[in-house]
């Protein structure tokens, strides 16, 4: 189940040099390892990490770039000598500008022109195509003005000027339509980019292509927040008739760190359920308690059950706190993901493998069997499954999405919730890496694992 570590193509590794000593990132902090490889990657806290974010403000002010969210990317690209990267993993190089189309837009040209592309194909190797097919310039200008969302002034313009906007309106994050070719990773990349380009970054837009959308009846939200509960039994019970014409809604959200079970699911109109997000309500924790008490299930994943058993022994004396509750839970949810990502970012394949054998394969049981429901999400039923390759997939892809999404999480910009594990935190969880790196005992890294989500909901429930 572990995943081997990649080998850095010569293409990239010649491109870390280049970069590296290129002028325009003079004082840029750098380290060279013992074997004289450069240490392209730092994590955002480790000194390497701050003092290159110091840099890169400096850098800022240098080229009257307001110090505001995404401020690092576009200083990042505004430096890069080529404003192009070589993939770490395959070689291949692409630009850094949101010139590529991604899913919905090739989707589009398929629908509108019947031409066909790769998400790596340049918007201006489309261009000329449709022209060589036949394509007036006019027509590929309003196909471009409509998907994109410009102003339909922008007509009057030459369709160079028009790829021009549309790049910009992408890059800004006003559509979705074009991506670069890697993304922006800053300080985490000396460079400001990740290491693999979009040729080969895991599930680039892909697992949210409508081919997959299906398989989100298997609630991947639940996989990205490594729920606890019966998740397979709550993929079929989600995908079941109860829920016809409506949406399944978590009646403790995922995203706070509830389980992902059936027993805590119900229907909830379409458009209720997207409003709702993740908000926590006073009938709902007073629902989960009750089934809580009914069924004996609890509704709470194991990183964040100190915090829930603190608001269910508090919530009724104090109604107006059920804002800081759902804060605290974010925060907890925040601060797990960073610890997950400090496992696998400083244990590499080793913290893969404990990741999947100590969270993750505990749940492969559930995959196991097929399961009959009543209106409530209580099983009624149970068959062992007939597995099949297809059975083992679905394990697989639960593995690849966790996994992926805990860099997902801490790669996105502008988050509005940081971290906030002090150094006592700090100090547990890189021992818990160096026994994970000397491969002590699994149970008592485990053991470790647990006792600091402990003692990091100690410390929120002091603020509560």
């Amino acid at each position: 189940m572990a995943r081997n570590k990649r080998n850095w193509h010569p293409n990239f590794i010649n491109y870390m040099e280049f970069i590296s000593t290129h002028e325009n990132y003079f004082g840029l902090p750098i380290k060279r390892k013992r074997n004289d490889e450069l240490s392209w990657i730092a994590t955002g806290k480790s000194k390497i990490g701050i003092a290159r974010k110091e840099w890169a403000l400096k850098r800022a002010h240098e080229l009257n770039i307001p110090e505001a969210p995404g401020v690092f990317a576009k200083v990042m690209l505004e430096i890069h000598p080529t404003k192009r990267k070589i993939c770490q993993v395959c070689g291949k190089e692409l630009e850094l500008y949101y010139v590529y189309p991604n899913y919905y837009m090739i989707q589009a040209l398929k629908k509108f022109f019947n031409y066909d592309c790769e998400g790596t194909t340049h918007i201006n190797t489309v261009i000329q195509d449709l022209q060589y097919a036949g394509v007036s310039t006019s027509e590929i200008k309003n196909f471009l003005i409509k998907k994109v969302s410009l102003d339909p002034a922008a007509s009057k313009l030459s369709l160079n000027q028009v790829v021009k906007k549309c790049e910009l309106t992408c890059r800004n994050g006003d559509s979705s339509m074009l991506g670069p070719g890697a993304m922006s990773n800053f300080p985490d990349r000396f460079d400001g980019f990740h290491t693999y380009n979009r040729c080969c970054r895991p599930n680039d837009d892909i697992a949210r292509w409508p081919e997959n959308m299906k398989t989100y009846t298997k609630d991947r939200r639940a996989y990205e927040y490594w729920s606890d509960g019966n998740i397979h039994a709550a993929n079929k019970f989600k995908g079941s008739s109860f829920f016809k014409g409506t949406s399944a809604d978590h009646i403790g959200p995922i995203s706070l760190g509830f389980v992902h079970d059936s027993h805590y699911l119900r229907p909830m109109p379409k458009g209720s359920n997207s409003s709702k997000r993740d908000r926590l309500l006073l009938e709902d924790i007073e629902e989960l308690i009750k089934i809580e008490d009914k069924l004996g299930i609890n509704s709470m994943s194991w990183y964040s059950r100190k915090i829930w058993n603190y608001i269910k022994s508090n919530y009724k004396d104090n109604p107006d706190k059920i804002e800081i509750y759902r804060q605290a839970l974010k925060q907890n949810m925040a601060n797990f993901m960073y610890v997950l990502w400090t496992i696998l970012y400083t244990c590499q394949s080793d913290g893969v493998d404990f990741l999947i054998k100590t969270l993750l394969e505990p749940k492969l049981k559930y995959f196991k069997n097929d399961y009959q429901f009543n209106h409530l999400g209580q099983i009624i039923s149970v068959n062992p499954r007939n597995i099949t390759d297809a059975t083992l997939k679905e394990f697989d892809r639960f593995v690849r999405i966790a996994l992926d999404a805990v860099n997902n999480y801490h790669e996105k910009e502008n988050r509005n919730i940081q971290t906030q594990l002090d150094q006592c935190d700090e100090d547990i969880l890189s021992s818990l890496c160096d026994d994970i790196i000397s491969h002590r005992d699994q149970k008592i890294s485990s053991y470790k694992l647990r006792f600091l989500m402990r003692n990091i909901q100690d410390k929120l429930i002091l603020d509560l």
